[in-house]
């Protein structure tokens, strides 16, 4: 046993002094550095210098800390007036790539395998690991080709286009400069469907990121596209609807402000960093899908049967003054000089104009019942009342100034009753009794059915439509019979059935609508009294059973009346047409209780193709009959088992 020996004992005691004492000043001087370090942080925290406060937020002023996450929510849903959802919010998916990210993970793999034996070189390619490519981008670019189906060239292209074309060949080292150039997020690929996700997520390509995102999705297609719209990637509304209830539809975007440390960890969330969201409110259009299908069908055929070069339509409620469905088509190969174009109807048939509410045109012969209306209320001619005309044209003077008025057919000349002016459609007899009036009495016909006004409906860039100059109102027999029979004066398709609506009521027209809800307190406006409505319905009757509108007889499914027009197309440097026209009808229907007022026109028909079937009661008519019965039949009103006029009566090709 080895004895301690005083002198050892001393030894260690001095050894273990020693320790302490450098201990001491090793915990003194890590705690006077921990506090010298403490107390800088916290002076310069309250005295940062320039530099170091300019290091410390980014240009927009936020601290370098501080991180945002935006928590997006969705946009209101956009629904017909059945309920049917014609717009809304869903998840998508796209792919997209970091380009520096990308290179700098081809850099770094080939100088992994630069740096590899050949044995290890062997090995790896033994197990299917290939030497890293030379060209990353059009690696990458194969890579999401193959898994989405897209073409190679086309994903490329979205990266080259963005990418100096230095930087697309793999090099081993790239200064500052050239990093910079790098742009840090490109899109591959868009509106990705569920096998695309599916494929790219087994593929696991390399710097393709998957990501979700809000898409618009459209349930019926292009189906009254212009009326709801279309909104683009960041939800700001382009046309329809989607921009005409902008405020209504857009989210309130949530988001989370917080605090981080170096490598992005939260540390805190500041009082106010929560930004609580909320969805869009949601928007229903008084339009009804299955109405709008309808009309859609059916004036499209009716066009292209007639080889005709565009068309408008509208269906409106005449209790509700709800616009059901409301169209327009244009054909520009049709061998003829075009009447009228629309750019952005090629672009998207989103961007289409909706020309039943922006362009007006001449109305011709179905402007005819409101002045007969007129006439009636006004006193200044009765139904049964015989307005003696000459066997030809009728020439009219005014002072120094003569107009000689002509018919479309010879029928139409010679004595008639005031009831078959109208059915007949007799332009020398309503400029007969047109001149009857002063012409503020005309005046105020325009003003009472909101010709010359605009309807208000919400729809931007509606038109007032033109009335006759005052120049041409001192010569009455410019203005006062043109007006009679529908020239000199320009109207929309809109302020046409708005019109007509008159005579499916009790002679008020509701204020039009394209919001269900939306106005719904408007007070009707008085035009005509009761009885002169039911004269007017049971004159316009006879327009179907006697006069212009008989090709509608084997059509129709229920009583209706209506008027047709066929008016010469105006000419681009003044005058009109001798062989271009615009066939129209207006009709309502059912007879004794009208749910629907239904204006059709179809634009410069093919009269080499049509003949005489270029009028408005041989083309217009048949076609706004036919959309009737659809909508008729489609909400519910019963008919008869037989048709209410005789199908078998001689069809007239008479305008």
């Amino acid at each position: 046993m080895t004895s301690i020996t005083p002198t050892t004992r001393a030894t260690a005691t001095t050894r273990a002094t020693t320790i302490a004492f450098w201990s001491r000043i090793a915990t003194w001087s890590i705690a006077g550095s921990l506090i010298l370090t403490g107390a800088r942080v916290q002076w310069l925290k309250s005295n940062p210098s320039e530099m170091l406060a300019a290091s410390m937020v980014r240009k927009n002023g936020t601290s370098v800390h501080e991180r945002t996450l935006a928590e997006p929510f969705p946009r209101g849903t956009i629904f017909d007036r059945r309920g049917q959802v014609v717009a809304t919010d869903t998840t998508g998916w796209f792919v997209y790539c970091d380009p520096k990210v990308v290179y700098r993970e081809a850099q770094e793999a080939l100088e992994l395998w630069t740096r590899a034996s050949e044995t290890k070189k062997a090995a790896m390619e033994a197990k299917g690991i290939e030497p890293p490519s030379l060209d990353p981008f059009g690696d990458l670019a194969a890579r999401v080709a193959t898994a989405t189906g897209t073409h190679q060239a086309d994903v490329l292209a979205e990266i080259t286009q963005r990418t100096n074309p230095e930087l697309q060949v793999l090099q081993q080292e790239l200064s500052a400069e050239q990093w910079a150039k790098f742009p840090r997020y490109i899109v591959l690929a868009s509106e990705l469907n569920d096998a695309q996700v599916d494929a790219l997520r087994s593929a696991k390509v390399p710097g393709a990121v998957l990501s979700p995102r809000p898409v618009r999705t459209y349930p019926y297609g292009v189906l009254a596209a212009p009326i709801i719209g279309k909104v683009g990637t960041d939800h700001k509304g382009l046309s329809g609807y989607e921009s005409r209830a902008e405020k209504t539809l857009a989210p309130t975007n949530g988001r989370v402000t917080y605090l981080c440390d170096n490598r992005g960890q939260v540390i805190s969330i500041p009082e106010h960093g929560l930004q609580v969201g909320a969805e869009g409110d949601d928007v229903v259009l008084s339009i009804d899908m299955v109405i709008q299908e309808i009309a859609e069908r059916e004036l499209r055929a009716t066009v292209d049967a007639a080889n005709a070069s565009g068309g408008r339509c509208i269906v409106l409620d005449t209790e509700t003054g709800e616009i059901l469905a409301a169209c327009d088509t244009i054909r520009h190969e049709t061998g003829r000089t075009p009447i009228t174009t629309d750019p952005g109807a090629k672009i998207d048939a989103s961007l289409a104009r909706m020309r039943w509410v922006t362009d007006p045109f001449e109305p011709g012969s179905i402007f005819k019942p409101f002045v007969w209306a007129w006439a009636v209320q006004g006193g200044f001619a009765k139904p049964n009342e015989t307005i003696r005309l000459p066997e030809g044209p009728l020439t009219l003077t005014d002072g120094r100034a003569k107009r000689t008025i002509h018919e479309a057919h010879k029928s139409s000349y010679g004595t008639k009753t005031w009831e078959n002016v109208l059915v007949k459609s007799v332009n020398a007899g309503m400029a007969t009794v047109a001149l009857r009036m002063s012409t503020q009495e005309m005046k105020d016909m325009l003003s009472g059915f909101g010709f010359g006004h605009k309807t208000d409906v919400g729809i931007p860039g509606e038109t007032a439509g033109q009335l006759p100059p005052r120049d041409e109102w001192s010569n009455r027999t410019r203005a006062q019979t043109s007006v009679a029979f529908g020239q000199g004066v320009s109207v929309s398709a809109l302020q046409l059935v708005h019109a007509f609506s008159a005579f499916c009521r009790d002679g008020s027209m509701v204020p039009m609508r394209m919001l269900v809800g939306a106005r719904s307190s408007a007070v009707p406006i008085p035009v005509l009294t009761e009885p002169v409505v039911m004269v007017s319905r049971e004159a316009m009757e006879k327009v179907i059973t006697e006069g212009t509108g008989r090709r509608l007889k084997p059509i129709l499914h229920y009583r209706g009346f209506g008027k047709s027009g066929t008016a010469q197309l105006a000419a681009p440097k003044g005058g009109y047409y001798a062989d271009r026209y615009m066939s129209s009808f207006l009709l309502g229907a059912p007879y004794d209780q009208p749910k629907l007022a239904i204006l059709v026109t179809i634009e410069d028909p093919d009269k080499k193709k049509l003949g005489d079937g270029v009028g408005g009661g041989a083309l217009a008519g048949p076609c706004a009959a036919k959309i009737m019965n659809g909508a008729l039949e489609y909400i519910g009103v019963p008919h008869g088992l037989d048709l209410p006029y005789d199908p078998k009566s001689r069809i007239a090709s008479v305008d």
